[in-house]
């Protein structure tokens, strides 16, 4: 019996995968022993794109202690942009991001005229253009924005901000938009990575999901890519959708390695149709539960490792010549709202509606409705409502949560002493560690805690033990597999 055909049975049967060979790498996907992945495959947690959780955020933020806060920036001091445009010409049965769907171009352009207010904003709150070391547009799907929205946004920055040649543009794609006019202006406006939005290449899947987009589209929109210049390309797949198999998921993989990406992100469906309503229709079909959705992402891996792919933190993968493998090596590595990132910035900003930014008191996230955002702009210049100020012990176990996240290892001592706390502070966090470090799924040698197990997204339930927040029972997280 071949690796497919095996993990195909752990899809059908749902098995815990006791009988197979746990020293083949490919097989290793599936629990080394019975009971060991209870400890956390299917078990709710955050994605630590932040800590505290976006979850934990508190209402009542005012526009003025946002304000205030930019204003106290040294003018010096660099920083990133994270520009949200959250349109989509038609909405994806898998979606859980915050956009909608527009045919309205009208609807499109006036939201933007906010971003720039916004923008604006805080370029004034400086008395010199601040230094960006990267931009990153996300969505919904930016490139909705039409070759004029494009060209004045991007003017809009270099003139409002400090960007050089060393500055990272970053945008995420919807592969059926790409043209070769819209390419071309990417790729003169300075562009220097894109995402597309890839998901699966399997044409029953992508029914099943309402997103039709055959690989010869995908090829030929990098093809545009490249041709204008853009030569960073990233490609974004799912596994845990319905219809799909450890089998044609390490298919998907194979036809994304065969565009030369520099790097993959390899994410899990997440079901939350309690929040995303439209969801819901993808429960007339089965959905793959947790060890179906483990034998799914390990097809991949091993798919992705085989070709010699770095894997980055617990869902990315990168080429060994990219910069996020070298940040990975170098210890630089880190993890904010876009995901893994090479970027060294300390302060992020968010603009856009829903939109969430980081300065080293806290967070600030803005409103999340977009006409309320664009009213709220309107009137104080700003839409902040929503954020959280970091105290010192948020920052310790942040630093911790973040070094499990991007190193799969992490040293308490150090992190402890480096934010002057005891190590007694994290009693509660080593108590229940204990069960996972009895089952072999982390390594304790003194006070440095590895992930064990080749399972990486086990890392998320590992990383909310050491999580002092208090999760709603109805809140929107996605189950770790």
């Amino acid at each position: 019996m071949n690796r497919f055909a095996i993990a195909q049975i752990a899809l059908e049967q749902e098995t815990e995968g006791a009988a197979f060979d746990l020293d083949d790498p490919f097989i290793g996907l599936l629990g080394q022993k019975a009971g060991r992945d209870d400890l956390w495959l299917g078990k709710a947690a955050a994605r630590y794109t932040s800590y505290p959780p976006a979850t934990a955020f508190e209402d009542g933020v005012t526009v003025q202690t946002y304000r205030t806060a930019l204003e106290r920036l040294a003018p010096e001091e660099p920083l990133s942009l994270y520009l949200h445009i959250p349109y989509c010409r038609a909405l994806c049965l898998y979606c859980g991001c915050h956009t909608q769907a527009t045919q309205n171009h009208e609807q499109v352009s006036t939201y933007l005229g906010s971003v720039h207010r916004e923008l604006e904003g805080i370029a004034l709150t400086a008395s010199r253009p601040r230094r960006v070391s990267h931009v990153h547009f996300g969505g919904g799907s930016p490139n909705m924005m039409s070759e004029k929205d494009l060209g004045l946004m991007l003017g809009a920055l270099s003139r409002r901000f400090a960007l050089d040649d060393a500055t990272e543009v970053a945008m995420e794609l919807d592969p059926r938009l790409i043209t070769r006019a819209q390419a071309q202006a990417l790729g003169m406006l300075g562009i220097t990575r894109v995402s597309l939005g890839v998901q699966d290449f399997d044409p029953d899947v992508q029914k099943a999901i309402g997103r039709i987009q055959p690989f010869d589209q995908v090829e030929r929109a990098c093809a545009l890519l490249r041709e204008a210049g853009i030569r960073k390309i990233n490609l974004d797949l799912m596994y845990g959708l319905p219809l799909q198999s450890p089998p044609s998921v390490a298919q998907t993989a194979l036809q994304a390695l065969s565009l030369r990406p520099d790097r993959i992100a390899l994410f899990s469906y997440a079901h939350v149709p309690q929040v995303k309503k439209h969801q819901r229709v993808l429960e007339q079909y089965i959905l793959p539960g947790p060890y179906a959705a483990l034998a799914m992402e390990g097809a991949a891996r091993a798919v992705l490792r085989e070709a010699g792919m770095v894997e980055i933190g617990m869902d990315h993968f990168a080429r060994s010549a990219d910069s996020l493998a070298k940040a990975l090596k170098s210890g630089k590595l880190h993890r904010n709202f876009q995901g893994y990132t090479d970027d060294q910035a300390p302060t992020m900003l968010g603009v856009g509606a829903s939109s969430i930014g980081r300065m080293t008191q806290g967070y600030f996230q803005n409103e999340r409705n977009g006409a309320a955002y664009q009213e709220r702009v309107r009137a104080e210049g700003f839409s902040v409502t929503r954020g959280l100020r970091l105290k010192g012990e948020d920052k310790l176990r942040g630093a911790i949560i973040e070094s499990l996240l991007c190193m799969m290892k992490v040293n308490l001592e150090s992190l402890c002493r480096a934010h002057d706390y005891s190590l007694s502070v994290l009693r509660d966090s080593f108590e229940r560690l204990k069960p996972f470090e009895a089952a072999g799924l982390v390594k304790r040698e003194g006070y440095t805690i590895t992930l064990a197990t080749p399972h990486r997204m086990a890392v998320r339930v590992v990383a909310a033990l050491f999580d002092t927040t208090t999760l709603a029972k109805d809140a929107p997280v996605s189950r770790a597999m």
